[in-house]
């Protein structure tokens, strides 16, 4: 795809993104408890998510008529295109449905195996947060870089929680007890999307976490990497595949991954 159509295409998605976040912000008192599904007991949605999600593959599909779709709401699954879009219509749900204001919209654009074009919204905000492989990381269209920072005891940590709790906890709990004890802070925020961009654009320094899905991380992972982060799986693995991500700058990245992998093993 040439970098003018992928240009095109950050611009069509910054609207898009606002248009839905309109629905999204315009629903958030009208949802109802009968209105919600628990998937898991940490995983819910409602309609919202449903309905968010119909208008953003309704857009990409009259966009780009050959790409196929990898979607949480299972609007649509075709993944055996050369282009794929990666869908999160509403990252941070439970936030959402709770009326906690920290929710976003997550899409990604891959071609070939790689992310090649991505946007995090934040909805609440009107924040687009985009990246492009190869040409940079804009929040709205101000380029972006991770901050300087290059020790942990100054560094602020993000994390989540696994939402498998047979996961071994005390490992977990031995990542947190660290980051308690020789960092400036730690917090949970609940939008996986809007952790990795509060990375690239300097907001915090360093983002974990484990058992996440493709569209929780793939628009994300790249704004951070186009900003001048690091971003890897637990012990080194591919983070779109394993699950697992570790983002920060580059001073920062081999210090906490060690600790975080020598935790879990």
């Amino acid at each position: 795809m040439t970098t003018e159509k992928l240009l095109s295409l950050k611009e069509d998605l910054t609207k898009l993104c606002a248009e839905v976040s309109v629905f999204v912000r315009e629903e958030i008192d009208k949802v109802s408890h009968s209105d919600i599904e628990t998937k898991d007991l940490n995983s819910l949605v409602s309609y919202v998510d449903k309905e968010a999600e119909r208008k953003i593959v309704t857009a990409l599909k009259t966009w780009t008529p050959q790409a196929g779709f990898i979607t949480e709401e299972d609007t649509v699954t075709q993944e055996d295109k050369p282009l794929i879009w990666i869908i999160d219509p509403l990252d941070g749900t439970t936030n959402y449905l709770h009326n906690i204001p920290h929710f976003s919209i997550s899409i990604a654009l891959m071609g070939q195996g790689k992310v090649i074009l991505g946007i995090v919204y934040e909805v609440v905000l009107d924040r687009a947060f985009t990246a492009i492989k190869g040409l940079g990381a804009w929040e709205n269209d101000k380029p972006v870089l991770v901050k300087p920072t290059k020790n942990l005891i100054e560094a602020i940590v993000v994390t989540g929680f696994p939402y498998n709790r047979n996961q071994d906890i005390d490992k977990n709990l031995a990542i947190l007890k660290f980051c308690i004890l020789n960092c400036r802070g730690l917090r949970r925020l609940g939008s996986a999307a809007l952790d990795l961009v509060y990375v690239a654009t300097g907001k915090i320094d360093i983002y974990y976490e484990n058992s996440l899905n493709i569209w929780d991380i793939a628009a994300g992972a790249l704004i951070v990497q186009e900003a001048g982060g690091q971003v890897s799986g637990f012990n080194n693995t591919d983070h779109l595949k394993s699950g697992s991500i570790i983002a920060s700058n580059k001073n920062l990245h081999a210090p906490i991954s060690s600790v975080i992998n020598n935790c879990l093993n």
